[in-house]
C-alpha cells in the first residue's frame, strides 16, 4: 500500500516557478487546500520522504496573508481555476488566495517534519509564519470570555456539509442543491465585509465554535509550544503550551454535554463525528475518553462495519452513500487518522488499530478514493484523492 500511496501523492504533485504541493485531485481538485496539503506532507515525511514534505510547507506558508491569515485554497496555476474558483477571485482581496481558513493541521505537519529531519533551520524557518497564524486566530478569531475561536464558513470546519449547519444556512439550503448556493452566497455577504472578522461577529452572521476545529487548533497550540523549546524562545514556548492548555479546557468544560457524554459546537447541537473529537486532546480525562468510547464502539452509532461514519448510524441524517452533500454518513479517512492518533494517546491502542485495519480495507477493497460508504466499503466521491493515502500510515 506504501508503493501505491507514493505512487498517487506522484501523480497528484503540481510544482512550477516557486512552489510544490499535491493536490487532491487531479481533476475536481487541482489547487492546494491547506489541511490537505498539511496531511500530505504527513505522509510524505512518514514515507521517509522529509524534503517532498517541507516543500510543500514552504509552498503552503509562503502564500500567507499579511494580517496571518492562512489560505484555505491557493491557487497556483491559475488556468486551473473552475468558473465557480474565477468567481470566487472577483472578491478575493489578493486574486490567487482564499481569504478564509481551514484547521490548522499546519503546525502538526511542521512538527512532524522537524521530528522526522531534526532539522532546526527548517524549524527556524517556519516557525515565523505559524506563530502569526496562530497569533491571528487567538486575536481575530476569539469572541468574548471563551478561548474558543469562531470559523466563519462551513467550508472554514472542512466539514463542508455537516448536518448541524443547515439550520445556520438559511431558507436557500432548503433549496435543491440550495445548500451549495448558500455557502457561496455566504461568502459574497462576507466579502461586502472585507472579511473584517468584528463586523461579520457584529453582524450575526455565520459564527460556529466548532468542535474539529477547536480541537486541532489546541494541538497546534501544544506543538508550537514544544518547538519553540525545541528553539530556546522558553517565553514563545509557555504562551503556547498555555494556551494550548486553555483551549483544551474550554473544549472539555464548555462543548460537553453531561446528558449524552459527547461534546457539540457550542452553537451547533447535532450528532457527527465532531463530537468524538476530543478524544485527541492529551487532557481529556479518563473517564470522559471511555464515554467516548463507548459511543465511538456503539453500533447504533460509530462502529459500522468500516467506522467512522460521519453521521452516526441512529441519527435522522444518516446518508451511508450520500452524493450530493458531503459529510453525511460517509467515513472519511483523515478524520480516522485523527481519531485513531487521539486513542493511541490514551491508551486504546486495540482499539485504534481495529479503526487503522478497517481504514487499510477500504483502501485495499476500493482504492483511495475521497470518502467510503461505512456499511459496503464503496468508494465515493473523487478517485485517487491525496489524503485517504493516510491509510498507508495507520
Amino acid at each position: 500500500m506504501q508503493d501505491k500511496a507514493r505512487q498517487l501523492l506522484d501523480g497528484n504533485a503540481r510544482s512550477g516557478r516557486g512552489y510544490y504541493y499535491v493536490s487532491p485531485s487531479k481533476r475536481k481538485y487541482p489547487h492546494q487546500w491547506s489541511w490537505d496539503s498539511s496531511f500530505h506532507a504527513i505522509v510524505n515525511c512518514r514515507l521517509g520522504r522529509v524534503d517532498l514534505a517541507k516543500k510543500e510547507m514552504l509552498t503552503l506558508l509562503s502564500k500567507m496573508l499579511p494580517d496571518g491569515t492562512l489560505p484555505h485554497i491557493v491557487l497556483h496555476d491559475h488556468r486551473l481555476a473552475s468558473l465557480a474558483v474565477r468567481a470566487f477571485r472577483s472578491y478575493w482581496s489578493q486574486g490567487d488566495r482564499s481569504p478564509l481558513v481551514q484547521p490548522p493541521v499546519v503546525a502538526l505537519a511542521v512538527k512532524e517534519i522537524w521530528q522526522e529531519s531534526e532539522d532546526t533551520a527548517f524549524l527556524r524557518e517556519t516557525l515565523p509564519y505559524l506563530e502569526r497564524h496562530f497569533k491571528w486566530l487567538e486575536t481575530r478569531r476569539r469572541f468574548g470570555d471563551s478561548s474558543l475561536v469562531s470559523i466563519f464558513s462551513p467550508w472554514e470546519c472542512g466539514l463542508d456539509h455537516k448536518p448541524g449547519f443547515d439550520r445556520l444556512m438559511g431558507r436557500l439550503a432548503k433549496l435543491p442543491f440550495g445548500l451549495y448556493i448558500a455557502l457561496y452566497a455566504s461568502e459574497w455577504r462576507m466579502a461586502r465585509r472585507n472579511f473584517d472578522p468584528e463586523e461579520i461577529a457584529k453582524r450575526g452572521y455565520f459564527n460556529v465554535r466548532e468542535v474539529l476545529f477547536n480541537t486541532v487548533y489546541a494541538l497546534g497550540l501544544g506543538a508550537l509550544g514544544t518547538m519553540f523549546a525545541a528553539t530556546g524562545e522558553d517565553s514563545k514556548a509557555e504562551h503556547f503550551r498555555t494556551g494550548g492548555l486553555s483551549v483544551e479546557k474550554a473544549i472539555i468544560d464548555e462543548c460537553y454535554d453531561p446528558a449524552s457524554g459527547l461534546y457539540f459546537d457550542l452553537d451547533v447541537r447535532t450528532a457527527s463525528l465532531v463530537c468524538l473529537m476530543p478524544i485527541a486532546l492529551g487532557g481529556m480525562p479518563g473517564d470522559r475518553c471511555e464515554e467516548l468510547v463507548r459511543h465511538l464502539t456503539d453500533p447504533d452509532e460509530f462502529w459500522l462495519r468500516y467506522p467512522v461514519p460521519s453521521v452516526p448510524r441512529n441519527s435522522r441524517h444518516f446518508r451511508p452513500g450520500a452524493q450530493r452533500y458531503l459529510w453525511r454518513g460517509p467515513t472519511w479517512i483523515n478524520t480516522n487518522w485523527l481519531i485513531i492518533e487521539g486513542l493511541k494517546r490514551h491508551g486504546y491502542n486495540e482499539l485504534a488499530e481495529a479503526v487503522a485495519q478497517s481504514s487499510k480495507s477500504l483502501v485495499e477493497r476500493s482504492g483511495f478514493w475521497e470518502y467510503y460508504n461505512p456499511i459496503t466499503g464503496e468508494g465515493g466521491g473523487e478517485k485517487d484523492f491525496g489524503w485517504s493515502t493516510l491509510a498507508a500510515i495507520m
